[in-house]
């Protein structure tokens, strides 16, 4: 039997809830331990790390997911996988050390590699958006589920109807579109019930946060305004950075405060030195890429969000990874700075493209 992987319907978006969640417990770990001075669960001879627990929400995650099929058992299944990465992956300097260095200094890039690595894979995973006849068969199977509870909104069956409409007429290997059209047959059954009713607490919470978010950005004086003020704050914050950094190179009778908000000493090694200069010629480019994407997007430039995606990307891509490293879990708020502006920018993008598609007439 042929191994054919086939990807969830739902696949992004239970990617894309291990990502949020495993950052959130991450940064909220790190900032729990920092402020409370890392305490520890012990008793005598033992103790109880947080990578047990990581182990443990993974374990859960798992077996909900291998004995459940349940929509919102998956989803929750997707926030505990990235709880449990979050806690697990937090004690790696105690794992990569003989001594057990929590605080190992390349631990934070290394995490923030794993980071990069899901992101990536999600970004993959959106792109990627061929489906196979198979593909769309079992996505319809999955349906079923909601279809046999009565949860299926009737937009969302007219949807299943109109893809099984179209396997049911391409013909590929005589077993594909014979079972579409017995499922065509069964769920145009007269006796279908789909849920009318009320959305839940949970649904009419999320689309009103979500209509609240989707105003705001995209709110022409937002757009106009606070987006490039946004970005040419993070360019300048960058350019301040890259200068203080590199005038003690130049003028050395300056004093070692200039570098006082490094964890890493840059002197230390000729490999920490190299490194020093790569983040700082790379924070030099991006924050001039940053400044002009900012006065290309306030001059109503549409060129000039591509720009500013494009520095972003390469920000979060490669800078980031070195500030890490010198900067520890502090380079964590520039970070996010430039996951939201990041986000903003591919939500502007994608409204953008759907208003430049060709409205259909009303019927006549």
């Amino acid at each position: 039997m042929a191994f054919r992987p086939i990807r969830r319907e739902y696949a992004v978006r239970y990617f894309e809830n291990v990502i949020i969640s495993f950052v959130i417990t991450l940064l909220g770990t790190r900032l729990f331990l920092e402020i409370t001075g890392y305490p520890q669960i012990a008793t005598g001879g033992l103790h109880i790390a947080h990578v047990l627990w990581g182990g443990l929400f993974l374990l859960i995650a798992s077996l909900i997911a291998l004995v459940y099929r349940n929509q919102l058992l998956l989803t929750l299944s997707s926030i505990l996988t990235g709880v449990g990465w979050g806690l697990f992956i937090d004690e790696l300097g105690k794992f990569v050390t003989a001594d057990n260095d929590y605080f190992f200094r390349p631990a934070a890039p290394i995490i923030y590699l794993s980071f990069l690595c899901l992101w990536f894979l999600a970004w993959y995973m959106r792109r990627d958006k061929a489906q196979s006849a198979n593909t769309l068969i079992y996505h319809i199977l999955d349906s079923l589920e909601e279809l046999i509870e009565a949860s299926v909104d009737p937009d969302e069956l007219m949807a299943m109807k109109q893809r099984l409409v179209q396997l049911s007429q391409d013909r590929q290997d005589g077993i594909t579109d014979e079972l579409a059209l017995a499922l065509l047959h069964f769920i145009e059954r007269e006796d279908i019930r789909t849920s009318e009713e009320e959305p839940s607490f949970v649904t009419r919470w999320m689309r009103r946060v979500r209509h609240i978010i989707n105003t705001a950005l995209l709110a022409p004086r937002m757009r106009r305004y606070v987006f490039p003020s946004a970005l040419a704050l993070l360019g300048a914050l960058r350019l301040f950075n890259s200068f203080k950094h590199l005038l003690p190179l130049v003028w050395p009778s300056l004093p070692a405060s200039f570098h006082a908000d490094l964890d890493v000493n840059p002197f230390s090694s000729s490999a920490n030195m190299w490194l020093f200069l790569s983040m700082n010629a790379f924070r030099l480019v991006i924050a001039m890429l940053l400044l002009r994407a900012a006065l290309s997007v306030f001059s109503q430039q549409q060129e000039g969000w591509q720009r500013a995606r494009t520095a972003l990307v390469l920000a979060i891509t490669f800078l980031d990874l070195l500030v890490f490293y010198f900067n520890q879990f502090s380079a964590a708020v520039v970070a996010v700075m430039d996951a939201i502006l990041l986000g903003w920018a591919n939500h502007h993008q994608r409204r953008s493209q759907i208003e430049r598609l060709p409205q259909v007439p009303p019927a006549a």
